[in-house]
């Protein structure tokens, strides 16, 4: 199975408001062979270790200052949310 796009005007809406409301840093990397091209980042720079909370054979998106599990879960959802079929 094939990704598809994600759509980044959803994203934008609700992952910069996710790291506003929360000081966290998320960003998303796009898959490129063994290397990762940084495509979106929401927040700013947390100086903290990161964290993966989405991978799927296209995308993988970490966080920074994320600890709250239901936190995690909310963003994973907003990415599948942000598909494009």
């Amino acid at each position: 199975m094939v990704s598809s796009m994600l759509d980044f005007k959803i994203l934008d809406n609700e992952l910069s408001k996710i790291a506003r409301e929360n000081s966290c840093k998320i960003w998303i990397c796009e898959k490129i062979g063994k290397r990762f091209s940084c495509i979106a980042k929401y927040g700013k720079e947390q100086y903290t270790e990161s964290e993966v909370v989405y991978e799927d054979e296209k995308y993988i998106v970490f966080v920074e200052n994320v600890t709250e599990e239901i936190l995690k879960v909310h963003i994973t959802e907003v990415i599948k949310n942000a598909r494009k079929e």
